[in-house]
């Protein structure tokens, strides 16, 4: 064992070779010179103002059954300097002053190793490498309650490692786009993974794609990366996150949208913030199709609203084994760093509803939109005939007015939201008109309102199309007249009146019925009489003859027989359309 444990100055100044088990400094001063190579196999311990300046490289393994076999341990108030090199097999310890230079430090264990201080020093890298074969748990370097960093100039090697930075951040300040590297072998890729708030940071200044290389081993190992391009070369600051669970979780409730989504993804979520900086930016996500299904959108959080918001076009490529979704020219403008693949609705269809007049038939209703099948919905005046499912349905309108809507159907029930329109309805032109009469000759005038056309149908056969005919009727009866118009708008009503043509009822006073032909019969000449009434009775008020029947007349008999020569007395009741009559009055019966 090579034990230190004066303040004695212990310089190796030419290229030199040593072997240890296990290194233990209380406040020496020690200096590697460059192409010095030092291995300890067991641990390092810097303590009590301890200075190492080490241009070398220093090798610590786990190979000793020491305490803190392979950890390298920067004690309170000690300081390490140079731009050496550091391969070590277990942890990284901080809690003194490490000035890192162009220096690489290689994490190289087997085994989960940690970089950690007691005193909440966070180690600032100028080349982070990251190796080793373990698997699981045994692949990760964790950040254990500190953040990290790699240098302006630096870089972050994972290769096929897990940088579990748990709670914590590590900041990649290298501007450059290759600042980060990483085993990117389908199936076998290195990443950082985070638990909130924990992410992983990147310096950008230039307009070119950053890669942040995030995944998780929690439940199902994940590498979903996230690209982040910026638009312009201003200086920003990104970080992102891959959170490995539904998103129900922390409370970024997936049925909780602007309604442009059908589903969101369950499985997984990203959270991508810009911290510092305003250029637009595009925003790449990766998933495996076959492993996470297909998406067609992605989803922003937006606090204010607390929902899920489309963030509008997104475009689809493959990259290797995965499909990607870009969103380009994204402002971060809402605050919410939630990001999450969804399943968008097609878009709502726009519908062109038609003019046409109430009461109308195979009226044309279309629309345009994405999908090829569609399901119209009309209102209870509206009865379709043929076309559902299509771009154009023809429909039958009664009266009143109501709103039209029509859905896209989509894939596995995804199915738009609606579009609507509302029909302009023309109602019905209000059919009115009077009539004046001489004897049988009638004239009629229109009175409804922007009449174009006229179809008069008197009742008796004959019809006109003037504006205002006069008709010569044959003789008295009721006859409904009949008016159908068109209208400016192309639409058509009727309407109609009865006209009672009527003579006076015409009563014989006298009968004489002996077959010569001429006044045999008692007859009550009437015209549009609707009821009829008739009693004859003889001076002792016996009946001899009852009728309702203005076509049934009286022969002068009663029973078969014919009555006696005498006065005879009768009581008519008669009723037209619109009028009541009341006769009574005396008959003549006459033989010879």
């Amino acid at each position: 064992m090579k034990l230190l444990t004066s303040t004695l100055l212990l310089a190796i100044l030419f290229p030199f070779f040593s072997i240890g088990q296990i290194l233990v400094s209380n406040g020496a001063m020690l200096s590697i010179s460059s192409g010095a190579l030092v291995q300890i196999n067991g641990g390092a311990e810097l303590t009590q103002s301890t200075t190492l300046t080490n241009n070398g490289s220093v090798t610590i393994t786990k190979n000793s059954s020491f305490p803190i076999p392979g950890t390298f341990n920067i004690g309170n108030n000690s300081v390490v300097s140079g731009n050496g090199f550091y391969l070590i097999e277990q942890d990284w310890i901080n809690n003194g002053a490490f000035n890192a230079g162009t220096s690489t430090v290689t994490l190289f264990g087997n085994t989960q190793q940690f970089i950690t201080s007691t005193n909440s020093v966070s180690t600032v890298f100028n080349n982070l490498i990251l190796t080793g074969s373990g698997i699981g748990n045994n692949r990760k370097k964790t950040l254990q309650g500190v953040n990290a960093s790699t240098g302006p100039s630096g870089l972050l090697q994972i290769n096929s490692s897990e940088l579990e930075t748990q709670t914590n951040t590590f900041f990649v300040t290298n501007s450059s786009i290759s600042a980060i590297t990483y085993n990117n072998t389908f199936g076998s890729e290195g990443f950082v993974s985070s638990l909130l708030p924990g992410t992983l940071s990147r310096i950008t200044n230039f307009a070119s794609p950053y890669i942040f290389p995030t995944g998780s081993s929690v439940g199902t190992t994940r590498f979903r990366p996230v690209e982040l391009t910026p638009q312009s070369n201003q200086g920003a600051e990104y970080t992102v996150r891959f959170n490995n669970f539904d998103s129900n979780t922390q409370s970024f409730d997936r049925s909780q949208t602007d309604g442009d989504e059908c589903t969101l993804n369950p499985t997984y979520f990203h959270s991508i913030d810009r911290l510092i900086g305003t250029a637009a930016t595009d925003v790449k996500v990766f998933y495996v199709l076959a492993a996470d299904g297909d998406w067609s959108g992605i989803a922003h959080w937006r606090n204010a609203s607390a929902n899920w918001n489309d963030m509008g076009t997104t475009a689809a490529t493959i990259s290797g084994g995965f499909t990607t979704r870009t969103r380009t020219g994204w402002n971060f403008v809402n605050p919410g760093h939630p990001y999450i693949l969804s399943t968008l609705r097609p878009d709502a269809p726009v519908l062109n509803c038609p003019t046409f007049c109430e009461n109308s038939e195979n009226n044309v209703f279309t629309l345009t939109g994405s999908t090829g099948n569609y399901q119209w919905t009309f209102p209870s005046s509206g009865t379709i005939v043929s076309g559902q499912g299509t771009n154009s349905v023809t429909a039958d309108w009664a009266t009143g007015s109501g709103e039209v809507s029509a859905i896209a159907i989509g894939q596995n029930g995804c199915n738009s939201l609606p579009g609507t329109c509302i029909p302009t309805i023309h109602l019905s032109p209000v059919v009115q008109f009077t009539y004046t009469e001489d004897g049988f000759n009638y004239a009629f005038e229109d009175q409804t309102a922007n009449a174009t056309t006229w179809d008069w149908s008197f009742g008796d056969g004959n019809s006109s199309t003037i504006e205002n005919p006069s008709h010569l009727y044959d003789g008295g009866d009721s006859y409904n007249v009949t008016l159908l118009v068109t209208d400016l708008n192309g639409c058509t009503g009727s309407g109609s009146q009865t006209v009672e043509i009527f003579q006076d009822i015409v009563v014989p006073n006298i009968i004489t019925p002996n077959n010569d032909g001429t006044n045999d019969i008692f007859l009550i000449k009437t015209a549009g009489i609707k009821t009829f009434n008739l009693i004859i009775v003889n001076r002792w008020g016996n009946t001899m003859f009852v009728s309702n029947d203005p076509a049934v007349i009286w022969d002068g008999k009663t029973d078969g027989k014919l009555v006696d020569e005498g006065v005879y007395f009768y009581k008519l009741k008669a009723g037209s359309a619109s009028k009541e009559y009341n006769y009574q009055g005396n008959v003549t019966v006459i033989r010879n």
